[in-house]
């Protein structure tokens, strides 16, 4: 088990902040589904595009998705495991049914 430090910590706080917004959240949760475009992502959100793009870069600079261009489109997915284990966790605390 790892330590815990006082960069653990921060790291931790900056991560939690990262995914604590009503868009990004919404983005995590359809993300546990599998990958989704740009295109997708803008049609669940609701979102403008400017808006949902800066979402998704804060999303990438933290390690929580990373892009992939499939033809003309931009996929998203979750690349870190732990965090599918988190927004599952989130998901099954306040959207079960």
């Amino acid at each position: 088990m790892g330590d815990i430090t006082k960069e653990n910590i921060q790291a931790a706080s900056e991560g939690l902040k990262g995914v604590a917004n009503e868009i990004r959240l919404t983005v995590l949760c359809h993300l546990l589904d599998g990958p989704m475009t740009v295109s997708e992502l803008l049609e669940i959100t609701g979102a403008e595009q400017t808006n949902l793009s800066k979402h998704l870069s804060k999303m990438r600079a933290l390690g929580l998705l990373e892009s992939r261009k499939q033809g003309v489109f931009i996929q998203y997915r979750i690349i870190n495991p732990a965090w599918k284990g988190v927004i599952g966790a989130l998901k099954n605390i306040y959207c079960s049914d």
